[in-house]
């Protein structure tokens, strides 16, 4: 299938989940984080979840690394939709969000976190395959981004569904998924 027909597929399957089942969903991704060894890092990238496209949310994410690994920093992306790249704003308790034009949390201002920094990227995506490709919401700012962190960072997705079996249209500047996280499973390429 190509990228442009799975994306509108998946918003659309995505955007049906009742509201019980996205709440269960969630948890049951949540709890797939235990999977982890997290004492292996020191910085992560979390994005926050646009609620009206029933994103993964990921505010449980950060509660269970609040939670769990209080030492570990924790960077929210900010979009920058000139060029369409991020930069990484360092999150704490007093970090004030704001939602951009499409309407995704970002911090307003804090302490810029450096790709070099970064040791594990938590990818949004709407789909992925089974070698770890994954369709995005097509501008490129994942892939852009993840070109500038060091190449043994951990892309890790988060996914309400299992994989496809392939995505046709994967192309040079496609970074693939080390691992990603749905209800039943983790998946590890």
């Amino acid at each position: 299938m190509l990228k442009q027909h799975i994306r509108s597929q998946y918003l659309s399957k995505r955007k049906a989940i009742p509201e019980t089942q996205l709440r269960a969903l969630n948890h049951a991704i949540n709890n797939k984080l235990n999977q982890f060894n997290w004492s292996l890092y020191k910085t992560i990238s979390l994005f926050l979840p646009i609620k009206k496209l029933n994103e993964v949310n990921t505010l449980l994410v950060l509660s269970f690394f609040e939670a769990n690994f209080p030492e570990m920093i924790v960077a929210i992306p900010k979009t920058n939709f000139a060029n369409y790249t991020l930069q990484h704003i360092q999150y704490s308790q007093n970090t004030i969000l704001v939602q951009n034009k499409y309407h995704i949390p970002e911090p307003l201002n804090g302490n810029i976190i450096l790709p070099s920094a970064i040791d594990v990227v938590f990818v949004p995506l709407l789909a992925f395959d089974n070698v770890g490709n994954r369709v995005g919401y097509g501008k490129g700012v994942y892939d852009k981004f993840l070109a500038t962190c060091r190449s043994d960072v951990v892309k890790i997705g988060l996914s309400f569904f299992d994989t496809l079996q392939s995505i046709d249209d994967v192309n040079s500047f496609d970074i693939p998924l080390n691992y990603c996280i749905t209800p039943n499973k983790v998946y590890r390429f």
